[in-house]
C-alpha cells in the first residue's frame, strides 16, 4: 500500500460524512423504491466518489486521477441492459477498474469480507447492486 493511501481514506471518510449529512435532508419519496441497506451502503463507501447523485460528481473528484463513472447510466452503457453480475464482479474487485488502483489497493468486496465475513458481504454487495439498479437512467 501506498503512502498516499491513508491520507485518501481520511479524506473519503471526511468527505462521506458531509455527504451522508447533505443525503439526510432527501425527501422518503426520493428513495422509496430504493433498498434502505443498498442507500447507506452507498451513501457510506461510494458517494465521496461518484457523488450523492451516482453522476461521478463527488467532493473528492479533483483529488482522483480518473474521473468517477457515472452510475446512473450503467445499463445505457450497456445496450440497455443492467448486468447485476458484472457490477457485483467490479465492487467486488474481481474485475479491473483502473480508477480503483491496483489490485493491492483494498476493494469493497475483500473490505465487507474482512470486516463482516463472507455472509454480510454477500448481503452488502447485493443490496449495493440492486440500489444501483434502481437508480439507472430510463
Amino acid at each position: 500500500m501506498s503512502s498516499r493511501f491513508p491520507k485518501m481514506l481520511m479524506l473519503i471518510s471526511a468527505c462521506t460524512l458531509a455527504a451522508f449529512v447533505c443525503f439526510q435532508g432527501a425527501t422518503s419519496g426520493q428513495t422509496k423504491d430504493r433498498n434502505e441497506r443498498g442507500r447507506k451502503l452507498y451513501v457510506q463507501y461510494c458517494a465521496s466518489c461518484h457523488g450523492m447523485d451516482a453522476k461521478g460528481s463527488g467532493p473528492v473528484k479533483s483529488a482522483l486521477k480518473v474521473a468517477p463513472t457515472d452510475l446512473t447510466t450503467i445499463a445505457q452503457r450497456n445496450g440497455g441492459k443492467f448486468s447485476a453480475q458484472d457490477v457485483q464482479l467490479h465492487i467486488n474487485g474481481e474485475n479491473d477498474i483502473p480508477a480503483h488502483g491496483t489490485k493491492d489497493m483494498p476493494v469493497w468486496g475483500s473490505y465487507f469480507r474482512s470486516a463482516s465475513g463472507q455472509g454480510v458481504a454477500t448481503l452488502n454487495i447485493n443490496a449495493l447492486t440492486k440500489y444501483l439498479e434502481a437508480i439507472q437512467v430510463k
